[in-house]
C-alpha cells in the first residue's frame, strides 16, 4: 500500500482522516479548571505528542520522496526523460515538501535529509522520537552531528548515544555525538571541517527595534581572533596616550563596550570614517505625508515606513535618518547623496502599481517595480530574497513582459515552477476594476497554493492613519533645497 492508501483495517478510516480527528481533538482541548499537577501533565503529554508527530511526519516524508524519486529514476533509465529533467523533478519534489511543511525549500531539503537518516540509519533516535521521549530538535542534533559518517558507522554512533538521548542537554548531546564521530572516523570529521571552511559567508537579518544582525560564518580561530582584537582595541581606548586632545576625546566618549565595538566594527567593514554616512543605497518606502508631515494627498498619514526586504521602521527614525543624510551624507564630490523616487499605489495605498518613469531602460524600471512590489520570493513560506523576475505565463505561450505577468521569485522556485506538473497563472493583475492585490495561483502535482503580493508597507499595520499636524525640521530642510534648485 502507498502512503496515499494506508487504511486502518479496524475502523476503516484513512490515516489522514484519523490525523484530522486527532488535530480537532487537540485543538478543542481546554485547560480551565485543571489542577497545577494536571496542567504540567498536559504540557508534558503535548510535548511527547509533538515528538511522536514529528516521527510520523519523517516517515511520511521519506516515503513520499523515495517513491517519487524511484519513479523519476525509472523514467530516466528508460530514457523517457533527460538527466536534466530528472534532476529538475527531484528538486521540485523537495519543494512540494516545503509547501506541505509551510517552510522554505532550503529548510525542506534539510527536513528530507533528516527524515531519510532517521528512517534508515538512526533507529535508536527514531524510536525515541516515535515514543515522544525526545523532541524533533534533539533528533535533528543527532542527524546533523553524525552526517559525516557512513551508514554502518552512523548506526554505531546511534547505539552509543542511546543512553544520553533523553537526559543530556542540547549542547551536551551535540558534544557526545561529535565525540562518537571522532572516535569512529576521524578522517571524515577532518574532511567535513575542510568543506565547512568553503561555506564561510556573511549574512544580514532584521532584529527588533530598527536594528539588524550582521553575521560572519568563518573558521573558529579567525573569528575568535578578530573578536579578541576588537576587544583589545576597546580596552586600549581607556589607556592614557599622552596626547591631551585624544585623551580628552576618549574621556568624553560615553559609549559602552558593546556600542563602541559595534560602531568600530561597522566603520572598519564599510571603509568609512567616524560619523560619515554609508556610501551605499538604502531604500526607505514611505508616503509624502510621512516624509513631509502635513503635505501631499496623504496629509496626516500614519508613520508607515518600510525598508524593502528587511521590515518596518518608525517614521521618526526615518525622518531622522534622512535629515542626517542631508547634514552629513555627502559623496566624494561634496554633493548630498539623497535620491527621491516616486511610487504610485492603488487608492487604498496597499499595493504598488507603478514607479517613476525617469529611468530610460524599460526592463530596469519594470524589474525594480516588481522587486518593490513582491519584496521576497512570492511562493508562500519562502523568505528568500528575489533573485529572478520571471514571466508567470511564459513568453513562448503568449505571455507578455509586464508587471501583471511578472513575479519575483528565488532561483529555486523559478526552476521549480518549470518542472512537469507545475503551473502558474495570474488570478488578479492588481489593476483589475474590482481592486485586489496581484495574485498568482501556483499548481503542483499535489495541489495548489495562492501567491499573493504583500502590502507595499508590509503586513501588521492598522488601516486608519492618525493625523500629524506639526511639521518637522526635515520638511524645512527639504523645502529649502527645492527652492535652491
Amino acid at each position: 500500500m502507498t502512503h496515499q492508501s494506508i487504511t486502518d483495517q479496524v475502523s476503516g478510516t484513512t490515516v489522514p482522516g484519523r490525523l484530522r480527528a486527532v488535530l480537532a481533538e487537540v485543538s478543542a482541548t481546554g485547560v480551565d479548571g485543571l489542577t497545577e499537577v494536571e496542567l504540567l501533565e498536559v504540557v508534558a503529554l503535548l510535548e511527547m505528542t509533538k515528538g511522536a508527530a514529528a516521527a510520523a511526519q519523517a516517515r511520511a516524508t521519506a516515503r513520499f520522496v523515495e517513491e517519487r524519486d524511484a519513479r523519476v529514476a525509472e523514467m530516466a533509465a528508460a530514457e523517457e526523460i533527460s538527466r536534466r529533467e530528472a534532476s529538475l523533478r527531484r528538486r521540485a519534489t523537495r519543494s512540494e515538501v516545503a509547501l506541505a511543511r509551510r517552510c522554505s525549500p532550503g529548510q525542506a531539503d534539510r527536513h528530507v535529509g533528516a527524515a531519510q537518516a532517521l528512517v534508515h540509519e538512526l533507529p535508536g533516535t527514531m524510536a525515541a522520537l516515535t515514543a515522544g521521549e525526545i523532541s524533533e530538535w534533539r533528533a535533528t542534533i543527532v542527524v546533523r552531528e553524525t552526517a559525516c559518517l557512513s551508514p554502518v558507522r552512523r548506526r554505531e554512533a546511534d547505539r552509543r548515544l542511546a543512553g544520553g538521548l533523553r537526559d543530556l542537554g542540547d549542547r551536551a548531546l551535540a558534544a557526545a555525538a561529535h565525540r562518537a564521530c571522532v572516535d569512529l572516523d576521524q578522517e571524515s570529521v577532518v574532511e567535513r571541517r575542510r568543506r565547512a571552511a568553503a561555506s564561510r559567508h556573511v549574512s544580514v537579518r532584521p532584529a527588533p527595534d530598527g536594528m539588524a544582525w550582521l553575521s560572519i560564518l568563518g573558521p573558529l580561530v579567525d573569528v575568535v581572533g578578530a573578536h579578541v582584537a576588537l576587544r583589545a582595541a576597546e580596552q586600549a581606548r581607556h589607556v592614557a596616550t599622552g596626547d591631551p586632545e585624544a585623551d580628552a576625546a576618549a574621556a568624553a566618549d560615553e559609549r559602552g563596550r558593546g556600542a563602541w565595538m559595534t560602531d568600530t566594527a561597522l566603520e572598519l567593514l564599510s571603509g568609512r570614517a567616524p560619523g560619515q554616512a554609508q556610501p551605499v543605497e538604502i531604500g526607505l518606502v514611505m508616503s509624502e505625508g510621512v516624509l513631509l508631515p502635513g503635505t501631499g494627498s496623504d496629509a496626516g498619514g500614519a508613520d508607515e515606513v518600510e525598508v524593502p526586504g528587511h521590515g518596518a521602521l518608525a517614521g521618526d527614525l526615518a525622518r531622522e535618518h534622512v535629515l542626517r543624510l542631508l547634514d552629513e551624507g555627502v559623496d566624494r564630490d561634496g554633493e548630498t547623496a539623497l535620491w527621491l523616487r516616486r511610487l504610485w499605489t492603488a487608492p487604498d495605498g496597499r499595493d504598488l502599481v507603478a514607479v517613476d518613469s525617469r529611468q530610460r531602460l524599460f526592463a530596469g524600471r519594470l524589474r525594480r517595480l516588481i522587486e518593490l512590489r513582491d519584496a521576497t520570493c512570492r511562493v508562500p513560506w519562502c523568505d528568500a530574497p528575489v533573485r529572478q523576475v520571471d514571466h508567470v505565463r511564459p513568453v513562448a505561450r503568449g505571455g507578455e513582459t509586464s508587471a501583471s505577468n511578472g513575479m519575483g521569485v528565488c532561483q529555486r522556485h523559478n526552476l521549480d515552477k518549470e518542472a512537469p506538473g507545475w503551473r502558474a497563472e495570474v488570478i488578479s493583475t492588481g489593476l483589475d476594476p474590482g481592486g485586489g492585490a496581484h495574485e498568482v495561483r501556483l499548481t503542483t502535482p499535489a495541489g495548489e497554493v495562492r501567491c499573493l503580493a504583500p502590502p507595499l508597507l508590509g503586513l501588521g499595520r492598522a488601516e486608519r492613519r492618525p493625523v500629524v499636524e506639526q511639521p518637522s525640521a526635515l520638511e524645512a530642510r527639504l523645502l529649502a533645497l527645492l527652492d535652491a534648485a
